[in-house]
């Protein structure tokens, strides 16, 4: 299968690893991974299953349990048992958690203000919502 845009795909992949390392430096500042800092994001507006955060992080659910037990050590998530079916068990911030996690958004603020270019900046945002809205569409 050839691609139809080797420079989309090449671009994605560039932005991609460059997010990482500074998703991953930003992390190790606060003593965590990468998945964890993740994993608190994806708390925001949700309380999902370890199976649901298993998809949404793309790995395995035992990968999940062991961050939640990591996580759950700090203060930063509980487990909270679905009210319709008790065999489920939910992830939910906690007030540390959601301190822990505008931290790690600040400080990515702060070093994505330093580091991009000051123009098309609304442009840019736009498209790169409009790509992940588009991504996780086809998910």
């Amino acid at each position: 299968m050839t691609s139809q845009n080797p420079d989309l795909a090449a671009a994605f992949a560039a932005l991609y690893r460059e997010v990482g390392v500074l998703y991953g430096a930003i992390s190790r500042r606060f003593g965590l991974t990468v998945q964890q800092v993740e994993l608190l994001c994806l708390l925001s507006d949700r309380r999902p299953s370890f199976g649901e955060l298993a998809g949404l992080l793309g790995c395995d659910k035992t990968n999940v349990t062991g961050m939640v037990d990591r996580l759950a050590r700090r203060g930063f998530i509980a487990r909270e048992t679905d009210p319709d079916d008790r065999r489920i068990t939910r992830a939910v911030l906690t007030d540390e958690g959601a301190a822990m996690r505008e931290k790690f958004r600040s400080a990515l603020a702060t070093e994505l203000e330093a580091r991009v270019p000051r123009a098309n900046r609304a442009r840019l945002v736009a498209l790169i919502t409009d790509s992940v809205t588009a991504l996780a569409a086809t998910r």
